[in-house]
């Protein structure tokens, strides 16, 4: 055991503790003056890194075991989630006022769809629920949300990757959007060939046309328009067989573009549930606009689903906070995304 001094003349203690894993060095703060929750940049990089996969409980003991110290408690690790969330949200206001600053319009231009070798900007966005914590008074429950949501959208960068954009608390999502796209595109954000692809949502789409403009391009993602007919058909026709013929009838006619088709056939069969038949029916009708020929689409190699998004729906929140028993604030959980985020997508490009 020696003694360093360093930062102005503070006093470390550099121990070497026995582990299971053998032996781990960590700084470890002696000057009682300080605050007794200061970490070593290892450690605190240490303990965000375990906390975006493990609970915060399981990091805690974690780190018992490598420190040879418990004093990094559940409730310090929540904070220390809190404190990276926040360096995150300020950088992000940082980078909202760099682009307000340049004064670049973010606008998308139309784009052939069809054509093979047009170029497009992919922009995929959707929201992820999880429980979320019961407010409570006097020790009781009371109602109120159930769920809470993380929104969150992947940005097409100039080199064929993808950045996961999530706005932390009181940030302004659709400014940040702007200033993340103005950073990456430059001058070139005035005139994008953009594509979106996102469920059916109605705030999406909208949220799209008010970011880049009416001529963007927004597809409805093949594989929740799929998933929307299997689902309904299951409770809208009289029999298995009956389903069976309908929704590949349905399907082969949404597949090509003939929504208009697929809602007359729809119009015409027999059902046991009108509720269903007419709910099919008005989301087609809804999603008319952005129902393409998906045929089309993929025989010029291009993409028609947001599996990337849903898969990092999975990566940066579920696999996280949608275990058993888990329920979370709305602060908490935006929190522990954002970090998440910001620790795979420098993973990312360390790889």
């Amino acid at each position: 055991m020696k003694i360093k001094t360093i930062n102005g003349g503070f006093d470390f203690l550099v121990n070497r503790y026995e582990t299971s894993q053998g032996f781990s060095n960590w700084l470890r703060l002696t000057d009682k003056e300080l605050s007794r929750h200061y970490e070593s940049e290892k450690l605190r990089e240490f303990s965000l890194r375990y906390g975006t996969m493990l609970s915060y409980e399981r990091v805690s003991g974690l780190v018992g075991e490598r420190c040879g110290t418990s004093r990094l408690s559940d409730q310090r690790l929540y904070h220390l989630v809190q404190e990276e969330a926040e360096k995150l949200r300020v950088e992000q206001e940082r980078i909202i006022r760099a682009r307000e600053a340049r004064k670049v319009a973010v606008k998308a231009i139309s784009v052939d769809i069809y054509e093979a070798k047009a170029e497009e900007i992919i922009w995929l966005s959707d929201g992820i629920c999880v429980s979320e914590q019961k407010i409570k008074r006097d020790g009781q429950a009371k109602r109120g949300k159930e769920r809470t949501t993380t929104e969150m959208a992947m940005m097409q960068r100039k080199d064929g990757s993808y950045k996961t954009l999530i706005a932390g608390k009181e940030v302004e999502k659709l400014k940040l959007y702007e200033a993340e796209v103005v950073k990456e595109y430059g001058g070139r954000a005035g005139h994008l060939p953009l594509v979106a692809i996102s469920d059916g949502a109605r705030s999406l789409k909208n949220e799209t046309k008010k970011l880049f403009g009416k001529d963007v391009c927004h597809i409805l993602d093949w594989y929740h328009l799929e998933a929307k007919v299997y689902q309904l058909m299951t409770q809208i026709a009289r029999s298995k067989e009956a389903k069976k013929e309908s929704t590949e009838i349905l399907l082969a006619a949404l597949w090509q573009g003939e929504t208009a088709r697929a809602i007359g056939h729809l119009q015409e069969i027999k059902v046991k549930n009108e509720v269903k038949q007419n709910e099919l029916i008005g989301y087609l009708e809804k999603n008319q606009g952005y129902i393409i020929n998906y045929q089309r689409r993929t025989e010029a190699k291009k993409i028609i689903g947001s599996g990337r998004m849903e898969k990092q729906n999975d990566v940066l929140v579920a696999h996280r906070q949608k275990r058993k028993g888990m329920s979370w604030s709305k602060n908490g959980s935006l929190s522990l995304a954002l970090v998440t985020a910001h620790f795979n997508q420098r993973t990312n490009y360390l790889q």
